[in-house]
């Protein structure tokens, strides 16, 4: 879990895991990373999950997921 961490530690991991998924490697292991630094309070990283799942772009299509991360992002602005 990443409690405790600075926000440049939290931007950091967020723009690896958003460059990992973009450039098609590993996106199990970066959706991990985005819920985590979500969780930690990234707001962009929630709204980023968010936009993911409505889509249906390198994770299965899932409304729910969609509209809990757009929550939670709404949440941490």
């Amino acid at each position: 879990m990443m409690h405790h961490v600075s926000h440049h530690d939290l931007e950091h991991t967020y723009a690896n895991a958003v460059n990992t998924i973009q450039s098609q490697m590993n996106f199990e292991d970066a959706v991990k990373q985005l819920e985590e630094v979500a969780r930690a309070g990234h707001g962009k990283a929630a709204l980023f999950l968010a936009e993911l799942y409505y889509q249906g772009f390198r994770v299965e299509r899932d409304s729910m997921k969609a509209q809990y991360w757009q929550k939670m992002a709404t949440m941490k602005a």
